[in-house]
Parts: C-alpha cells; sequence; structure tokens
C-alpha cells in the first residue's frame, strides 16, 4: 500500500470508532429484532456529519480527503454495516449536486446534504432492471414548463426517510436525472424490502404518481442521467469497499476471538488445530489484500485520478473477499456459527449483499473487461 494516513485521517477514524462502540453497539440485538433504527440514533449518526466529510467547506463539508470518508465507512461497517448504506447513498446524492447542480440546486439542497439538515436518496433500480438504462420504465413527461414523472423504482435506501431523491427517468432524449422533494404530491413510499440482512436499513418502492418536477429540478442536462449515473457510482463503489473491508476484519476477529476461547482438552482450537490455524492465516491475508487495494484507490482519488475500472476491480475482490473471509470465520465457530447468540450469524448474512447491490459483481466483470479491451 502506497498510502500513509494523515494525523486528521486517523482522527477521524478514532472518532467514528469510538462513536460506534459507545451508542452503536449497544443497540444491535434491539434493531435485529425490531428491524428498525431508533430514531435518537439515527439523530446521533446524522451530528457525525460523515457524508460531509470529503467535501468542501464552502458547502458545508469537512474539507477532510476521500480517505478520511472510507475509514469512517470501514470503522461503521466492523460495528454493524447497516448503517454505511444511508451515508453512502446521501453522498451519491451531494456529488452528484457538486459536480452536475446548477447554482439553483446546490444552494437550495447542498448544504444541507452535508450539514445532514437534508438526508437524500438516488433511485435508478426499478422492478425490471438495475443496470439496463434503456428498460427503464419511469417516463418524464414535458407539460408546460414542468415535467410530469410516474413509474415505479425498487430496492432504494432512505425511500421512506430521504427529503430529497435523485430520480432517474426516460425523456425524448435519454435518460435523465430529476431532483424531487418527497413532499410533492404523488411521491408514495412504498413497500419496504425485508431481507436477508440489514434489518434496521430503510429500503423499498418509490411509486410515482404524477409527479411535477419543475425544469430547473433537472441535475445536469437533459439526456445527461446515464453518464451522471456512471460517474457518481465509481465512488459510491468504492465507499461500498470499505464496508467490506470492515466486515471482513470484523468477521476476522470474531473468527480469532472464537480460536482463542474455544479449548479441545484444555488447549485452544486455534492453537491445536493445524486446519484452523490455515483458516485465519487465509482469512487475515484476504483483508490485508483488500485493505492495502481500498485505500490505494483512495489515494488515487484523492490526487484527482479517474478510476472507473479500478473501482469495478476492487468491487469483484473485495466483497468476494468478505464473504469469504465470513463464511470461513462461521466455519471455525462451528455449530455455533449458526447461532444467533454469536455476531458472526448476522455477519455472514451481511456478507453477501455487496456482491449484488451497487451493480453485481458479474456487472462489474464486464465493466473492468471492457476496460482492459479497450486500453
Amino acid at each position: 500500500m502506497d498510502y500513509a494516513f494523515t494525523e486528521e485521517e486517523l482522527n477521524i477514524r478514532d472518532t467514528i470508532r469510538q462513536f460506534a462502540r459507545k451508542e452503536i453497539v449497544p443497540l444491535i440485538g434491539q434493531i435485529e429484532r425490531e428491524k428498525k433504527i431508533p430514531d435518537n440514533l439515527i439523530r446521533k449518526i446524522n451530528g457525525m456529519k460523515i457524508t460531509g466529510l470529503p467535501f468542501p467547506e464552502e458547502w458545508g463539508g469537512s474539507g477532510a480527503s476521500f480517505v478520511s470518508f472510507l475509514l469512517a465507512i470501514e470503522e461503521l461497517s466492523y460495528t454493524y454495516i447497516t448503517f454505511i448504506y444511508s451515508s453512502i447513498v446521501s453522498f451519491m446524492a451531494a456529488y452528484g449536486f457538486l459536480n452536475y447542480g446548477s447554482k439553483y440546486l446546490k444552494e437550495k439542497y447542498l448544504r444541507g446534504l452535508l450539514t445532514a439538515s437534508l438526508k437524500g436518496a438516488w433511485a435508478f433500480t426499478e422492478p425490471d432492471t438495475g443496470s439496463d438504462p434503456m428498460q427503464l420504465k419511469v417516463r418524464a413527461v414535458k407539460d408546460g414548463e414542468d415535467w410530469v414523472l410516474n413509474g415505479t423504482k425498487r430496492f432504494i435506501t432512505n425511500s421512506g426517510l430521504a427529503d430529497i431523491v435523485v430520480i432517474f427517468a426516460l425523456t425524448e432524449k435519454g435518460v435523465t436525472a430529476f431532483v424531487v422533494e418527497t413532499q410533492n404530491p404523488g411521491y408514495i413510499a412504498g413497500k419496504r424490502g425485508d431481507f436477508l440482512a440489514f434489518c434496521g436499513m430503510d429500503n423499498g418502492d418509490i411509486i410515482l404518481e404524477d409527479v411535477r418536477v419543475e425544469a430547473k429540478n433537472i441535475l445536469g442536462e437533459e439526456g445527461q442521467g446515464f453518464d451522471i449515473l456512471l460517474s457518481v457510482e465509481v465512488f459510491a463503489k468504492v465507499a461500498s469497499c470499505a464496508g467490506n473491508v470492515g466486515l471482513a476484519q470484523a468477521a476476522l476477529d470474531q473468527a480469532v476471538r472464537y480460536a482463542k476461547e474455544k479449548t479441545h482438552r484444555g488447549v485452544p482450537i486455534g492453537v491445536k488445530f493445524q486446519m484452523t490455524q490455515w483458516n485465519l492465516a487465509t482469512m487475515a491475508a484476504k483483508v490485508a489484500a483488500s485493505r492495502a487495494f481500498l485505500y490505494s484507490i483512495g489515494a488515487k482519488i484523492d490526487k484527482g485520478e479517474k478510476v472507473p475500472a479500478e473501482s469495478s476491480l476492487l468491487k469483484i475482490f473485495t466483497a468476494a473477499a468478505a464473504r469469504e473471509v465470513a463464511s470461513d470465520a462461521l466455519q471455525v465457530h462451528g455449530v455455533y456459527g449458526l447461532s444467533k447468540e454469536y455476531p458472526i450469524e448476522r455477519i455472514y448474512r451481511e456478507s453477501k449483499f455487496n456482491e449484488v447491490i451497487l451493480g453485481s459483481n458479474e456487472i462489474q466483470r464486464v465493466i473492468a473487461a471492457n476496460a482492459l479491451m479497450r486500453g
């Protein structure tokens, strides 16, 4: 790894770590049972202003590095990965405003997103498509000076919590990004998903019934939506990979702890059984490689380098590594790993998600391979 963390970055990491251990850990069991994050905890997390870390101070951000944001996401994921996706989708909306928004959109929405007085969402996926822009069924039709949106979005994080949502819809010129306030008549937060993991996450359908949007609420230009989507998702993918690293580290630590505590005829299994030792060593290697890959890409982003292909490779590698490490960690636990009394049961369920969301790993392979062929 060619990146050395600055004192500021380490301070941010330590602050998030302390917050997560103190405020989140005691509530994980309750959240898993009730499938709801307490409102008071949401307010406390918003107060950390994680989304605003890598954004300019002039718009309400902290002016910190992108690596700082990755460190914060890794620490949250280590404790309870459910919390990272709300921050990531708000980051996506904010990044879209910063780089493609008009002065009007920036002044109206960006500062609120970065100071956590507003919550954002990012809505591309639909019941019939998650990657193909030409399969979008949400349509936007011009009506005088306004646009009218109709259709359904699916698997949208913050669908019921967001104040503003970037909605991708088809117009005559192609995919277009519209900024929709959730208080607009016709915006309906529909059925919330019931998933394998991420029990407290607000993720569900958005139903649009004749939702009127002013023309000045187009992000970028008409027909530019897919380019905006691809640009923003590069950074979101990298951030999600920080989640993979945090989750993999948590799985490894749980396995090591169990291998020290569980004994066979008075000897810890991590000392007595070579197969357990091999598993632990292999897990540690995958975590170290994932972390090095992650922060090397983060360093490139902070230098202003483009990383579209690298972000796909990173997601392929770290998502698979997190799942493999979680699986091996559960195996170290034996049958106890299947019990909800042990954190590895939850971590194992959570480890599958990032191979599917933000573009499946199959799609990431296509993106990376196409970049290799062009190069």
